[in-house]
């Protein structure tokens, strides 16, 4: 009865290590920071995590602010990017909680809506986000 509880018990973190950790980012550096209110950003880093055919990508978040670059890859690990790109140099241009991206490389996932929530608050901000795309370079 120990034995079977032990290998259910193995089986299920080999199965969790198989599916959930592929899924995590190995976020390597931080490259972008942009102001977006006086209390969050939109934060790029590059994502070593990539395969055969796309060694990496840079992720484009929404967070709230963060003091140090170390601070940035631990906190978003965990966080959903709006947009994920092979462009290390998106144009990012702030209107007030709007925001446009200029993307001139491949766009892997995209969501014009996201949301952030400041360090002292329990509301959660929206953000619209306008995509324009010219891929090719």
């Amino acid at each position: 009865m120990v034995i079977c509880v032990l290998l259910v018990l193995v089986l299920a973190y080999v199965s969790w290590l198989c599916f959930f950790s592929r899924n995590m980012p190995q976020l390597a550096e931080v490259v972008l920071r942009t102001p977006l209110t006086h209390n969050a950003f939109i934060y790029g880093v590059k994502d070593d995590g990539g395969g055969a055919t796309v060694p990496f990508s840079y992720r484009y978040y929404v967070y709230r602010s963060l003091p140090a670059d170390s601070d940035i890859l631990s906190e978003l690990k965990t966080a959903t990017p709006f947009l994920i790109t092979r462009d290390e140099s998106i144009t990012v241009n702030v209107q007030g909680e709007t925001v446009t991206v200029v993307v001139d490389k491949e766009v892997y996932d995209y969501h014009s809506n996201t949301l952030y929530r400041p360090a002292n608050g329990d509301e959660y901000t929206p953000v619209v986000i306008y995509l324009r795309s010219s891929p090719g370079n």
